[in-house]
């Protein structure tokens, strides 16, 4: 079904409601491997001559050889810190859900300027399908997420697999997924122009280089075969305002491109590294996944 969905007021209502309290309080989200999850660690997916990244496998312990949907999680930092384990929270919860999730490192800022983050998560989606049968995998049936940084990225990923200046190689099918969770995501990079870790991760700054911003804006690629998204946003994000997230879903919504918004008010910017909006953000990504990746 292709159509856009917005907030019902009432629902707003309800939500706000019930964020009002526990706005007050903010508890971070623990690291720690919970019991029905089993981890595979450090897996080589991609080789740059002497540098190699590696990726973390979560599934649900009793999962056996069934063969289950995949996300790839992807870590947010400004595209210039954190690590895969850093998300691994969101990895783990996901994966207590019913998925097969994939915890990838990619190059950051300090390392590589873009695309090369943009490469290393298509090298993720490719390596997922290339490898389906030895882990598990549906190979059609994959989807991102990420928050922050993490979350364009994510967006990126989705809407770019025929955009073969971003892809490591001209077979546009391995770069493929079928959806995306958008965690606060920055989806017109050139409304970011002052921004000093977009200009670090870009390499040149807005003034000098337009072409380059608009190139790693999600908002360039979008089309009618962009995949269906679930964006989550606070309403009241300093860091990367909403409005980034309400021109995505109304652009997807005109190309007939299934979304949804989700706004979320009284949170912090990554609302997601809480438990009082975590397992209510998790909940509500993996019942989209499992609607949209069905196949």
């Amino acid at each position: 079904m292709n159509r856009t969905n917005f907030l019902l007021p009432i629902f707003i209502s309800l939500f706000i409601y019930q964020t009002k309290t526990l706005a007050q309080e903010r508890t971070r989200i623990s690291r720690a491997i919970p019991d029905g999850v089993e981890v595979q660690t450090d897996i080589a997916y991609v080789n740059y001559q002497d540098r190699e990244l590696l990726l973390d496998i979560y599934r649900p312990s009793n999962s056996g050889d069934e063969k289950l949907a995949t996300i790839i999680v992807i870590r947010g930092g400004g595209w210039t810190m954190g690590d895969k384990e850093g998300v691994g929270f969101i990895a783990a919860a996901l994966a207590l859900r019913g998925f097969a999730t994939v915890c990838i490192e990619y190059r950051a800022s300090d390392e590589s300027t873009f695309p090369a983050a943009v490469l290393d998560t298509k090298s993720a989606v490719r390596w997922v399908k290339l490898n389906a049968e030895k882990y598990n995998f549906k190979k059609s049936s994959i989807g991102a997420i990420g928050g922050s940084s993490g979350a364009h990225l994510a967006v990126l990923l989705g809407v770019s697999s025929n955009v073969n200046s971003l892809n490591p190689t001209n077979d546009k099918e391995d770069f493929k997924v079928q959806a995306v969770v958008g965690l606060a995501p920055s989806i017109d990079l050139t409304t970011f122009s002052e921004n000093e870790l977009a200009i670090k991760w870009l390499g040149k700054p807005y003034v000098s280089n337009e072409a380059l911003w608009q190139s790693a804006s999600p908002i360039s690629y979008f089309d009618k075969d962009s995949p269906p998204m679930l964006l989550i946003h606070s309403s009241n994000d300093n860091d990367v305002p909403y409005v980034q997230s309400l021109i995505a879903v109304e652009k997807l919504g005109k190309l007939g491109v299934y979304s949804e918004l989700i706004l979320i008010p009284d949170a912090p910017h990554p609302f997601w590294f809480y438990k009082e909006w975590f397992g209510w953000t998790m909940d509500k990504a993996a019942f989209f996944f499992k609607d949209q990746l069905k196949n």
